[in-house]
């Protein structure tokens, strides 16, 4: 059980925040369902309402969407650094094949992610409070949540494992650093009045879902190699 968990432990947590991601989605669905406006409902409505008065009476809505629209987009600049090095190696080798696996599943996780965008546009769980009669617009999950984190921490995570930084402190300096644009993400992207509480759960549920994949995904396609200690031998 130990090696299997060891060996699978992130694909079963991703199989399991899925399922919880899923359950969610139901719950939002079917519990505390009333109208809102325009022939539209929200789920858990108390909570949902509620937080959104706390919201309007914090009063700085305006300003927290615009810095969550800066950090989100930010996010992109991230992603376009990897592609840039990806490319540049590709230019340098020649050959898609010797090209380093971790910017294959690096892409393969910005694929899945403009994917899963898509999806939740076409299928349409909540719409946004503040959403207009006449222009209704999808607000569950949220897309800058989960873009923009999952785009931070897959970035963050790729340059790390291919520049392989010498110095201990570096590396859990940056995923610090990355978590806290994270959070500050989530923070703004909360108050900016344009979501419901259940549709920020959810985006910090579904990153958990495809960045533990990543990381598993990224562990077995590309796995880390161990530089060799070479000790001397002193004679005495």
């Amino acid at each position: 059980m130990t090696s299997i968990m060891k060996k699978y432990g992130y694909f079963i947590a991703s199989a399991v925040l899925l399922l919880v991601f899923i359950v969610f989605t139901i719950l939002v669905k079917t519990v505390d369902v009333r109208y809102y406006f325009n022939n539209t409902y929200v789920g858990f409505y108390t909570m949902n309402s509620k937080f959104g008065e706390l919201i309007t009476n914090f009063g700085k809505y305006e300003v927290m969407g615009k810095l969550s629209d800066i950090i989100f987009y930010v996010s992109f600049g991230y992603v376009l650094i990897i592609l840039v090095f990806g490319l540049i190696e590709l230019i340098k080798k020649k050959s898609f094949k010797k090209l380093n696996m971790n910017y294959y599943v690096a892409l393969g996780a910005y694929i899945l992610v403009a994917i899963l965008y898509v999806v939740f546009e076409i299928v349409k769980v909540n719409y946004s409070p503040d959403s207009l009669a006449d222009k209704l617009k999808p607000s569950y999950p949220s897309s800058h949540v989960f873009i923009g984190c999952m785009f931070y921490l897959i970035s963050t995570y790729t340059a790390m494992k291919l520049l392989k930084p010498e110095k201990d402190w570096i590396k859990p300096l940056v995923y610090f650093a990355t978590i806290v644009i994270c959070l500050l993400l989530v923070f703004t992207r909360s108050l900016s009045a344009k979501h419901w509480l259940s549709d920020i759960i959810a985006s910090i549920i579904l990153v958990s879902v495809v960045y533990t994949l990543f990381i598993a995904s990224s562990s077995k396609l590309a796995p880390e190699v161990k530089k060799e200690i070479k000790e001397e031998v002193v004679e005495a």
